[in-house]
């Protein structure tokens, strides 16, 4: 990002964060069906060589930059949907609940959104951003070794309908209610916390009057929030797995909207950031313990494709929307953002369960 924004004319920057999502969702539905149909585990080690590839050819060639992001995006769908899918395998191979697992999962990324940002700028002040982007394509290199001599299979269940068209492979989940309403309603809360995403900078600059450090200081909350989360998503989510995924998307609404309603400090947007940041970490696990143990491996791929390229969409259109109130009006955005993030909670949990009470929709 920084090399484009000082090497390349200023339309590059957007087009580099367009490249980094659009082709994904090309590619989702394709993905999916991939993954459902395949050995998830070697098409990871697969993805995951070339996405090494991929960014060692960047480090090498800049004018790649822009046409190697739109294969890491690629390559990334057909990841997230094979990591999707073998992640309650290795649950049933180490003898640990899907929740145990999503929320180990879930505290190794977060650790590494607390640390990976500091490591990656530290990389490109000491050894330059070629040398940097090079170390980032060994990290995806040793993840195909481990995959690889990790001896990790999913086999792919048995399909007596491998002719059919790629809409009628996808015909039965697009009718399934319960999947409909929990990507709908939580891709809102996708849409509302992207609508934050592009106001956080300026609310920081702008309506606090601060600088560099209290951005730092606020994106390291947030990930010592999720870690935290993280750590208790297990004993937190229990049965009620559908009830925590609505429920803390409705609590990162209200920390949203607390941010937009009370006078702006920084303790009051460090509190809501920790707070939302737990929260989030609690609602990936939910949402990801949901996903896979609702509906059939068989399955699995292809609700991941469905479920992630609607929130890769709603992410676009956050970060469009996100753009109508800066520079000038950030926490106008955090407002929005929190009453669609607190409505799409509680409406969607009672789309989605039928009722207010958890007693139909606990596992």
């Amino acid at each position: 990002m920084f090399r484009t924004a000082e090497n390349a004319p200023a339309y590059a920057v957007p087009m580099l964060l367009i490249a980094e999502l659009l082709p994904g969702l090309i590619v989702a539905p394709y993905a999916g069906r991939l993954i459902d149909r395949r050995d998830a585990a070697p098409i990871l080690v697969m993805a995951s060589a070339l996405q090494a590839g991929v960014i060692a050819l960047i480090a090498h060639y800049p004018m790649f930059t822009v046409a190697g992001a739109a294969l890491l995006s690629l390559l990334f769908t057909i990841s997230s949907a094979a990591t999707f899918a073998l992640i309650p395998v290795l649950a049933s191979g180490l003898g640990m609940t899907l929740a145990r697992a999503n929320s180990l999962l879930e505290m190794v990324r977060s650790l590494g959104m607390l640390a990976g940002p500091v490591a990656g700028g530290v990389l490109v002040g000491w050894i330059g951003s070629r040398n940097a982007l090079l170390a980032d394509a060994a990290s995806f290199a040793l993840l195909a070794l481990v995959v690889m001599a990790s001896g990790l299979r999913r086999n792919p269940q048995p399909d007596d309908q491998e002719e059919q068209s790629l809409f009628a492979d996808y015909l039965p989940l697009i009718r399934n209610r319960r999947l409909m309403v929990v990507t709908g309603a939580l891709s809102l809360e996708v849409f509302a916390t992207a609508i934050a995403d592009v106001a956080f900078v300026f609310l920081v600059i702008v309506t606090m009057g601060s600088g560099p450090t209290a951005f730092g200081v606020l994106t390291a909350l947030w990930a010592g929030g999720m870690l935290i989360g993280a750590a208790l998503a297990e004993r937190t989510i229990g049965h009620r797995i559908g009830l925590a995924a609505f429920g803390t998307g409705a609590v990162m609404g209200a920390t949203m909207l607390l941010i937009g309603l009370a006078p702006i400090g920084f303790a009051i947007v460090a509190v809501a950031f920790i707070l939302g940041g737990g929260a989030n970490s609690i609602h990936n696990v939910a949402v990801r313990t949901l996903l896979q143990s609702e509906y059939s491996p068989a399955d699995h791929g292809k609700v991941a494709a469905i479920y992630g390229a609607v929130t890769r969409t709603a992410v676009i259109g956050g970060y469009v929307a996100g753009g109508l109130f800066v520079p000038n009006d950030a926490p106008s955005a955090y407002l929005v953002g929190g009453l669609l993030g607190v409505g799409a909670g509680l409406i969607g949990w009672r789309m989605f369960n039928g009722r207010w009470s958890a007693a139909s929709a606990t596992a």
